[in-house]
């Protein structure tokens, strides 16, 4: 193997890790989210709803940030706004725009959520991960959000590049 696969391999396996490590915290919180009655998909737009101005979002976007299709994210509205837990309003400015809005039921099902999610990161996940590490990884995964890979644009390659002052350590 050439040194140029031994790194491209090395780099699929590392980036595989990061992967496995990501899906099995949120597998971990997928299976507490039962007891309450909450599927991981639930979660995660209950929590974009109630961090939203006014509590309320595009459904467009909603679909965008959790990289769903706009067809896949309807139905999961569909089924939110049955359960009752959002509502959708149409835009007075623009009729093209519907807009998906937490209902009262939506809020408190959203903040014993979070509450369940900030307790499983601190009793699981900072035991092993240091709020540094934590802080590194988020500003990373902030990084690669930025790039929009695999927007409906194509992909943008358009890295944030590491500030000058900070050490380069893929090296390492």
């Amino acid at each position: 193997m050439s040194g140029r696969e031994s790194e491209d391999a090395a780099l699929v396996r590392e980036w595989a890790t990061v992967v496995r490590g990501v899906d099995a915290v949120q597998h971990g919180f997928a299976l507490r989210l039962e007891s309450l009655d909450m599927t991981l998909p639930y979660f995660s737009v209950l929590t974009l709803l109630l961090d939203a101005e006014d509590q309320r979002l595009p459904m467009s976007r909603i679909a965008r940030d959790l990289a769903m299709t706009s067809g896949g994210f309807t139905k999961l509205a569909d089924r939110m706004a049955r359960d009752g837990l959002i509502d959708r309003r149409g835009s007075s400015g623009d009729r093209r725009v519907v807009f998906a809005a937490l209902t009262e039921s939506g809020e408190k099902m959203a903040h014993a959520a979070l509450e369940a999610y900030q307790r499983y990161l601190r009793e699981l996940v900072l035991p092993v991960v240091s709020e540094d590490e934590l802080h590194n990884l988020s500003e990373v995964s902030g990084r690669l959000v930025g790039t929009r890979l695999g927007s409906e644009d194509g992909p943008q390659f358009e890295l944030t590049q590491r500030p000058s002052d900070e050490p380069d350590r893929r090296a390492d």
